[in-house]
């Protein structure tokens, strides 16, 4: 059987907005636009987050299908626009967070990164504390980046 990635297909008349994806996470992204992202911040390249999050995700994949029809140039720009107001007041950090996972992703299948076999199954077999290992590491960076976002220096009178 064939793939039909329309789920949640633009403009299909079945329930709409409701079914979109609600968060960044929800999304599908194109991993060699995630890797050029990620090396574009490598070269000290600076870019607005949402924007750039909003070029990575592949809405064609995500919103059109063999049955519904496949996306035009307008109706992927008007994806991002109902995105980018949709997205538009969440922490600059959570999209960090997001990208910055999707960049591990990318790196793992190219091969670029690695995982042991142990690590592996541990995700497989204990799904509970692969999540909990989860949380708290993303607590911990969640954490370092609003001690970084609160720094401000005080200046001495030396």
């Amino acid at each position: 059987m064939e793939r039909d990635s329309g789920s949640r297909s633009f403009g299909n008349g079945d329930g709409g907005e409701a079914e979109w994806p609600q968060t960044p996470g929800e999304l599908d992204y194109r991993l060699d636009m995630v890797l050029e992202t990620f090396q574009k911040v490598q070269q000290g390249h600076t870019f607005d987050l949402l924007e750039e999050l909003l070029d990575c995700v592949d809405w064609r994949e995500q919103f059109g299908s063999a049955a519904s029809g496949f996306l035009q140039p307008d109706e992927v720009a008007n994806l991002k626009r109902f995105y980018r107001a949709k997205f538009a007041e969440l922490e600059r950090y959570y999209l960090a967070e997001q990208l910055s996972t999707t960049v591990m992703t990318a790196l793992l299948a190219t091969s670029d990164f690695s995982l042991s076999e142990a690590f592996k199954r541990l995700g497989r077999e204990q799904p509970e504390l692969w999540q909990e290992i989860r949380a708290f590491f993303g607590r911990k960076e969640f954490t370092t980046a609003a001690l970084a976002l609160a720094d401000e220096p005080r200046q001495r009178a030396d």
